[in-house]
């Protein structure tokens, strides 16, 4: 006589089978090339088969997400992170650890700064701060993105700029809000901030840093009015003037450029115009032949 399985053995197996089956990784699609992409449910189906439960289903895709990003090593297998964490969002959109978790896990150095899966990233970061707008960490992140990676300067600086407000935010972010509205061409709206801090600062020492900030974002000013004359000039010409007088004898400049410091202006070997009493820019990246670079002391 054959003897019938205990409860207790019954659930145990059935435990034993519900882990396997957490633990399992998705069928992958058919390969379109050497790397193949996971195959996951539609949301509609999910959404039909696991009502009631969508909590839970979002959580085995999470184990999936972890399962993934520790397993990838190539630029494809780390991009395999965005729809698993695209259908976890859509299951369960509160879910916010998953936004900066795979935002973050997302871009991949393809070398020389080369970078991909950059929209993606961004993308789960817009999705979403809707939810979460107060996340400190995902506004800074998707600032970062808007600079780094899609050179959208004025974006990333009125996101940071709307960040410097929250309670708990860096100190550091008003300042590099201002260098972003430089690094964008809007001397003015960086000037603004930077003015209106300075007259709001508590102590002597931040309003300090913030009118110094007044000060370079004026210079600033100056000499993105030089660095247009400059490309006029090189258009006309097809090379980079000599020197300011130049642009000033053939009209390419209306006045001469000012430094309150009393300083003169010159144009360095990038082409582009720096002041002799401060020999930088206010920005954080500079062109050069592979794109733009994170800004080191610049002089002649």
């Amino acid at each position: 006589m054959r003897s019938r399985t205990s409860l207790p053995a019954l659930l145990a197996g059935l435990l034993c089978l519900t882990i396997l089956a957490l633990l399992a990784e998705p069928p992958r699609k058919p390969p379109r090339g050497p790397h193949q992409e996971p195959l996951l449910p539609r949301l509609e189906l999910l959404r039909l088969v696991g009502r009631g439960h969508l909590q839970m289903v979002a959580d085995y895709f999470w184990l999936q997400l972890i399962q993934a990003t520790g397993r990838a090593r190539q630029a494809e297998e780390y991009r395999d992170i965005y729809p698993y964490a695209d259908l976890i969002t859509d299951l369960d959109p509160r879910f916010s650890i998953v936004y900066p978790f795979a935002a973050g896990a997302l871009p991949t150095n393809l070398g020389r700064e080369t970078w991909v899966n950059t929209e993606e990233s961004t993308r789960l970061l817009r999705k979403g701060l809707p939810l979460v707008p107060d996340n400190i960490e995902m506004n800074i992140m998707l600032a970062y993105n808007l600079s780094a990676f899609h050179k959208q300067y004025r974006e990333a600086a009125e996101v940071l700029e709307r960040t410097s407000k929250l309670p708990g935010a860096p100190a550091y972010l008003p300042a590099l809000a201002t260098r972003l509205y430089a690094q964008a061409g809007n001397v003015n709206a960086g000037l603004a901030l930077a003015r209106s801090l300075a007259d709001s600062a508590e102590d002597p020492a931040t309003r300090e840093a913030f009118q110094q900030r007044v000060r370079d974002l004026e210079m600033e000013g100056e000499l993105q009015r030089v660095d247009d004359a400059i490309s006029d000039f090189r258009q006309r010409f097809g090379v980079a003037p000599p020197d300011i007088d130049t642009l000033l004898w053939l009209g390419f400049l209306k006045q001469p450029p000012h430094d309150p410091q009393g300083g003169g202006f010159f144009i360095g070997y990038d082409e582009r115009a720096y002041s002799e009493s401060q020999q930088r820019r206010l920005e954080l990246y500079t062109p050069d032949s592979r794109g733009y670079q994170w800004q080191t002391q610049v002089v002649q």
